[in-house]
């Protein structure tokens, strides 16, 4: 199945595009399209995303459809062909 990544602000920096495409196979999770971008994008993309027990960093928002994987299944969040998963970073402002 083909998943659609956006990754924004820090993020798309770090791995230098702000979309990706990514293949999964049928009945993936969120949790196996992040070790996928990380097999893709490296360390630039873990050190952003993710903590160093695989686990999403708690400030890291990850949206499928447009809806928070919080309150989904969170990592075990069931991906289709066809999903947008948006990857986004803490926001700071003044």
């Amino acid at each position: 199945m083909r998943i659609t990544v956006r990754a924004f602000a820090t993020i798309r920096e770090a791995i230098g595009t702000g979309y990706a495409e990514v293949l999964l196979e049928n009945g993936s999770d969120v949790r196996k399209l992040l070790e996928a971008l990380a097999r893709k994008f490296g360390e630039a993309f873990q050190r952003q995303v993710l903590l160093s027990e695989g686990k999403l960093a708690p400030y890291v928002k990850l949206l499928v459809n447009g809806r928070d994987i919080e309150y989904l299944d969170g990592m075990e969040t069931r991906l289709k062909d066809g999903d947008e998963v948006a990857i986004i970073p803490p926001v700071a402002g003044g």
